[in-house]
Order: structure tokens, then sequence, then C-alpha cells
């Protein structure tokens, strides 16, 4: 599977930078990954600026679209990997993954993703959605290459 990471807002700052400066080269080690940081949105009203950040992760996509939201589905590390699997197995070799910024993804780009992942039931600072997303993806790609990572 090839990866890009569509996130708003500075991957390398603050108190995750460290996490996602860890975890990006060990996934992309395992499978081609790109971090395509957008500009968080301007401005005091909060639709206005997810709109505007919503046009900048459109314009990442590249083949399938996953939205990460609250209200997507869920999965265990295993059942990703596999969920990972089939998508290739029906042709389906690239992800965009879109991370909101403080307010959330747009509505409309919401509804346009091909699918919804929830990485947990609790708020998570999009910093550290990436982070996470980072390690889960660097999981399920290392369990597909039959690594033990995955279960510690």
């Amino acid at each position: 599977m090839r990866y890009r990471i569509a996130c708003v807002g500075r991957p390398d700052g603050g108190v995750f930078g460290p996490a996602v400066a860890a975890y990006l080269p060990r996934l992309a080690g395992l499978a081609a990954t790109e971090l395509w940081p957008v500009r968080g949105g301007r401005g005091r009203d909060p639709t206005a600026r997810r709109r505007g950040e919503a046009a900048l992760l459109r314009a990442a996509a590249v083949g399938r679209t996953v939205a990460l939201d609250e209200r997507g589905a869920a999965f265990t590390t295993e059942a990703l990997a596999r969920h990972v699997e089939r998508l290739e197995l029906r042709g389906e070799g690239r992800l965009t993954l879109w991370i909101g910024g403080a307010d959330g993804l747009d509505a409309e780009l919401l509804d346009g993703a091909d699918e919804r992942w929830r990485l947990s039931d609790l708020t998570l600072a999009h910093e550290l959605a990436l982070a996470v997303l980072l390690e889960q993806l660097y999981r399920v790609e290392s369990w597909r290459a039959g690594h033990p990572y995955h279960r510690a």
C-alpha cells in the first residue's frame, strides 16, 4: 500500500513531533508513505476555517480517501491490516488519509470521503492523531510483512 497522510498543521512541531519523526521513517521502510501538511484555516469563523482546510486536503487526494473522524469505523490492528490487504487485492493501491485541524473536518469533505476511520472513542488533538495513525499503520504493515511488532 502507498499512503499519503494529508494533515492540517505542522506535524514536526509540538510535543508529538518526536513520535511523528520516529514512526514516519519506520512506516516508510515498509510502505511508501508521504506526509502532506497543509496550512490551518484563517479567521474567526470555524466553518470558514474548515472549508479552507478542506480545499487543501482535497487537493492532496490520490487514490482512495479516508477521513479520520470520531464517527468512523473502528478497527483492531489486525482487522485494519486485513482491511488494507483487501483494498489492495481489489486494486486500491493508494490511500490518502485526511486529518483535520482543531475544528475537525468539513462536512462536505467527510461526505466525499470513500471511508471514515476512527482512531479512538476519545477526542484526540490532531497532532496526537497523526502520531497514533503513523504508529498504527506501522503495526499494520509490520503484521502484513510477518514481523512481530504488531503484538507489542
